[in-house]
């Protein structure tokens, strides 16, 4: 039976949790907090493929990924912050956008563990792997250069990609899956140097929700060469969906050495956050889609704030990405249709 390795975000740096967030006019409290990372590795725990190790990367790494990824002001500024209070920078909000989160010194702590757990999963992909999970918060997938916004402060998604990268596991594809458009990513992506032959050394697929309003409006997507941004008005069929996910799975495996998957949940049904209603048996199907794709994945958790959904989702993800014979859906790709 195939593995998947769970690494796990260390704790001791207190837990940061997120104080509110913006959803257009209102001000609503927020809902990222360490009972996510209990749900997802209840979940994940009971899968017997499931190996648990510890975010294991050295500060030195931790550091210098960021540095490569952050511009030198914003990492600065936020090492600045001190105590509980929450500041709203502005000047740190993504391009034309107005911020929509606060950030104190303890919410900056517990991102970089959420980068440390990331790039351990990517050291673990490297050393051999077929599957890592990195169990990581706060989400980082609108994290940019010198942005933050949606309970992301630094991107963790873009650190195992830059990790995979450094080893010479390369191009790498990223497949992001969560409701929201990963306007961060594909701000960092687009600053990678270096290209593998013909082609950039990594490339980016999004499926998300319509109307995307993380980019100011007006704002042409897919913003890169080789980008796929594909979004769904309304709750997409699950079918039509998976579908989706099965050409964008095809498509970046064709070309890449490895896949990192910036997984959310925030797609079930009953989501604080979302919109749309999919089951957690959807997330068999596309761990079955990834497990059968043939390159190494690597996935780091983004959105998902169900918590009493979180366990299921992850379990049946893992079940489905396994092979497990007891999960519900065949591992085949679904007959891709228009949206």
């Amino acid at each position: 039976m195939s593995e998947l390795v769970m690494v796990e975000q260390r704790r001791e740096s207190g837990g940061g949790a997120s104080l509110w967030i913006r959803e257009g006019d209102e001000r609503v409290p927020g809902r990222d907090s360490d009972a996510r990372l209990t749900a997802l590795r209840t979940g994940l725990a009971r899968h017997p493929g499931v190996r648990a190790l510890d975010a294991d990367a050295a500060d030195a790494t931790v550091a210098r990924t960021l540095g490569a990824l952050h511009d030198p002001s914003y990492l600065e500024a936020l090492d600045r912050l001190e105590g509980e209070e929450p500041v709203v920078m502005p000047e740190f909000a993504p391009p034309g956008l107005e911020p929509d989160i606060p950030v104190n010194a303890a919410l900056v702590a517990v991102a970089r563990e959420g980068v440390r757990t990331a790039i351990s999963a990517a050291q673990r992909t490297l050393a051999g792997a077929e599957f890592t999970y990195a169990v990581c918060r706060p989400p980082g997938h609108h994290a940019g250069p010198a942005f933050h916004a949606g309970y992301c402060y630094l991107n963790n998604a873009a650190a195992a990609v830059l990790t995979l990268l450094g080893g010479g596991l390369a191009p790498v594809g990223v497949l992001d899956l969560d409701l929201h458009y990963p306007n961060g990513t594909s701000a960092l992506l687009d600053r990678l140097p270096g290209r593998i032959g013909a082609g950039p050394a990594a490339v980016l697929h999004s499926l998300h929700a319509a109307p995307v309003t993380n980019v100011p409006a007006g704002a042409v997507l897919p913003r890169l060469a080789g980008e796929r941004a594909l979004a769904f008005e309304g709750t997409p069929d699950a079918d039509a969906y998976l579908a989706e996910v099965a050409a964008s799975v095809a498509e970046l495996a064709a070309g890449a050495a490895a896949v990192v998957v910036s997984l959310g949940y925030d797609t079930v049904r009953g989501d604080p956050h979302g919109s749309w209603s999919l089951e957690p048996e959807a997330y068999a199907r596309i761990g079955a889609l990834l497990g059968a794709c043939g390159r190494p994945i690597c996935i780091v958790q983004e959105g998902g704030y169900a918590l009493d959904a979180l366990a299921a989702c992850a379990h049946a993800f893992a079940a489905g990405l396994l092979g497990d014979r007891g999960c519900p859906f065949p591992a085949h790709a679904a007959e891709r249709t228009t949206t």
